[in-house]
This record gives C-alpha cells, structure tokens and sequence, in this order.
C-alpha cells in the first residue's frame, strides 16, 4: 500500500517524523476519504503537532483544491481551536516552525501571534475555543483540539457543539474539507462523548473513530512514568493515559447550575449592620491562598461580595504577613467578618489573625466534610439561591470538580490531575456555613476539668474553705 502525501510531506518537507501509530491515524483519514475524524486519545499523544502537520499540510499541498471552491480572491481559512489562548499558540509556534522550512518559507505573507497568511489565499487561524474570530470564515479545514475540555472565557466548560455549530456548516461547500476533532475525554457524558459513539458507529461512510493511548501513540514517554501514575491514581491514569472513558468519575456540579449563579458585577460593597462571613484556604507555593466573603441576603439567598487571591510559587511564596494584612482590612470594611479557617492551616495563620484583631473559626476539612459542603452547594444551587460574581479562577474550579469512588464508600471531591481547587473549597466552606440551619438552643457546661465546654454537667469543683 502506498504512502500517503502527508506522510511523505511531514519527513521531507517539514523535517518530521510522526511515531508509527500517530501516521497510521493520518495515513488511514487520508487514504479512505473521511471527512470528520474524531481522535480520542491519552494525554502527551502528540496532538498539537498533528494539529499543526495537518493545517500546514492543507494550507500548501491541498491549497488549490480548497481555492477552487471559492471565488477568486475569496480567503480561505484553516482554523485550529484549542482549550485557550495559550494552547491555541503552542499549535500556533508548531505551524509557524513548520513554514520556516526552506521549502515553505516564501510563501508567508503575514505573521502574528494568531494568523498566518500565505501568498497562495490560505489563512492558517490558531483561536482559543472561546474566540468569534474565526465566524464566518469560508473553512476548508477546522480542527478541534481537546474538545472535551473546552471552556468559556468565564472559566465555566463550553459546549463544544457550540464551536462546531459556529465553525463546521462553514466547511460544506468545500469537497476536500475536512474536520479533525481530537481530546482526551473528559466525562462519559457529554458533546464528546457523544460525536465518539457516532463516529464510531459506522452509520456515515466518511466519519470515524479513533482510539490511542499515550504509549500506542508516544512510544518516547517512558513505561516507568507511566507506570508511577498508574499507581498514583488508577482511575485518572485509565481516562488520562489509556483514553477511557470512566462512568465512575463525574463532575460535581452541573455547570448550567454554575452559570445561573454568575452575576455580572463588581464586588458588593458593604452594608451597614449585615453580618458577613470570610472563608479562606492557605497556601503557600503553587497553590493560591484564596478568600471568598458573602453573607446571606434576602430569601435566603447566599451572596459571594468578594473574591481575593495571593499566589505563591516555590521561587516565590506568598507572602503571610502582606496576605494576612490584607486580609484583615478586607473583614474589616465588610463589619468586622469573622473567618473560617480549615484544620490544616498553619498555627501562625490562625494566630495572624487573631493577632489582627479577626474572629477565627477552624472548622474540619475532610472528606467527609467536603461532602457535606457539596451537600450545602448543590441545595444552594438547584434552589437558585447562590450568587457568584464572574470571578474566572472561581468559577473554573468550581466546574472542574470531580467526584469518584474511594474506598471508604464515601465520594472523594478534588480537581482533576494537578488541577486546583483553593477558589472552589473557600466557596463551598462558606456555603457550607451560611446555609447551616441555626442551632437549637440548649444548655451548655464548663468543664473545669478540661478547661472546655461541653453538654455533660462536670462534678461540682469542691472547694476545701481551709
């Protein structure tokens, strides 16, 4: 069997060599004519740069095919979209290296940060998945670039099929389009889980699936590296590294609940008399040390006022003494609010506070604990009760929560992979709080013993007059 053109071109022209199972993907798209692949494959399978092998390919090789389909001097744009801008320009640099090759270098025209323009009328678009930059492009060729995990410029996950609505009816008067959508899955629910299960369902000719792990697809990824985060965590190395969807694994809140909570304004300033609380996660490096503050409203709604975070790094920590006097102003303008702090925080934090004249309330942060949180959230949420400001960092946490099985029986909530989730435990702590029923009242003892309350009467303490 032949080799295809775009194999052929990637080692002699652009100087690369796909691994065996990443050409054979691209050798079988091209030799059967399909127009929709759908790649779902473990992470550091080479994505990107199949991404960029594939517009460079189309915007030189295949330029006249896709020109003549569009009147003379129309632009014809091959658009890649990725998870965020950052993404969206390491596909970018990969396109842009590849034309600097000898052979492709003339026919660059214009280059930014975004847009590659060629001579021949074709224009390589690098978009982030939440970009309208690319609407109403004539599109030749739209490659979607791990899909599962888009999201909006809120942070919050975006429906892929939104983009695919935006961006595919544009590809049909094209005969030799082509459209590329390729993620490590997310959740076996959802736009890809779905286009997978049609794609591979053999029901049109010219759709079809692909599945690759990350050491089919990288053979240069060390079985050692693999095998550590097995052990790790088996049921994220099975979706990250194997490419499986996992039904035991799923998001915490349903992100249209999220996004009915979002309010576009500014932080609520402080009103006279209302008690407020502030909740806060620690953290030192590479974490953020986060504070969420609100107080509850009218009909028991639950308002977030304000949303501050101090980042650290290992070259950098955050700085307690600077972070703890912010803070203390903070409670200060909103009446003095007092703070919630988990179990792990560090003594001096707690003492910093205090020490600052705060209120500080050290609650339990477990598990188990966090559980209950969700609990407090989700009542929040479905009642409509909850009012977050657009705060990105927050509300993409708060979206990336994810549930599975532990051995206790008991959910385990976390962010995925090295994902975090200081914005989202300070939120749900609060929540946690402010939606606590009252206590009932009832009597309560000093034991002089311990030096404690409780709701045991001590022995009377006797006193010799002697």
């Amino acid at each position: 069997m032949s080799e295809q053109p775009i194999i052929r071109f990637a080692r002699e022209v652009l100087g690369f060599r796909l691994f065996p199972r990443q050409a054979g993907i691209v050798e079988e798209i091209y030799r059967d004519g399909i127009r929709t692949a759908v790649l779902r494959l473990g992470r550091r399978s080479g994505k990107g740069r199949i991404a960029a092998t594939v517009a460079t390919f189309e915007a030189t090789v295949n330029a006249a095919a896709h020109l003549a389909a569009v009147p003379v001097d129309e632009q014809v744009a091959i658009v890649v979209v990725a998870t965020s801008q950052k993404q969206a320009r390491i596909v970018h640099r990969f396109v842009r290296a590849f034309l600097r090759r000898p052979e492709l270098a003339s026919l660059v025209v214009r280059d930014t940060d975004d847009e590659i323009e060629l001579t021949n009328g074709i224009v390589i678009v690098t978009v982030p998945c939440h970009a309208a930059s690319a609407r109403g492009l004539a599109i030749a060729v739209a490659i979607f670039e791990e899909a599962a995990w888009f999201a909006g410029r809120d942070g919050s996950p975006l429906d892929p099929k939104e983009i695919w609505d935006a961006l595919v009816p544009g590809t049909a008067q094209f005969p030799e389009r082509r459209v590329i959508v390729m993620s490590t899955p997310r959740w076996s629910v959802g736009w890809f889980a779905t286009i997978c299960e049609q794609a591979g369902s053999g029901r049109w000719p010219d759709m079809r699936h692909w599945h690759g792990t990350t050491a089919e697809m990288n053979p240069s990824i060390p079985a050692s590296f693999l095998e550590q985060e097995q052990a790790k965590d088996p049921a994220a190395f099975r979706r990250e590294y194997e490419a499986e969807f996992d039904a035991a694994i799923a998001a915490v809140f349903d992100d249209a609940l999220v996004r009915a909570a979002i309010a576009d304004r500014a932080d609520l300033p402080a009103l006279p008399g209302q008690a407020y609380v502030a909740s806060i996660d620690a953290a030192f490096t590479g974490d953020t040390f986060a504070l969420v503050l609100g107080h509850v409203g009218e009909q028991a709604r639950i308002l977030v006022d304000r949303v501050r975070g101090w980042t650290g790094s290992r070259a950098n920590p955050v700085r307690i003494d600077e972070t703890l006097d912010e803070i203390a102003l903070i409670c200060r303008a909103y009446n003095g609010a007092p703070v919630l702090i988990d179990q792990f925080a560090a003594e001096p934090i707690r003492q910093g506070l205090a020490k600052r004249g705060l209120q500080v309330y050290p609650r339990p942060w477990t598990q188990e604990s966090k559980v209950d949180a969700v609990a407090a959230m989700r009542r929040a949420l479905y009642g409509g009760r909850l009012e977050i400001p657009r705060h990105r960092e927050l509300i993409a946490e708060l979206v990336s929560l994810e549930q599975r099985p532990s051995p206790s029986g008991r959910p385990r909530i976390a962010a995925p992979g090295s994902g975090h989730d200081d914005y989202a435990s300070a939120l749900m702590a609060l929540v946690a709080e402010l939606e606590a029923p009252p206590a009932e009242d009832k009597i309560v003892f000093f034991d002089w013993r311990t030096g404690e309350f409780t709701d045991e009467e001590p022995p009377l303490l006797s006193i010799s007059p002697y």
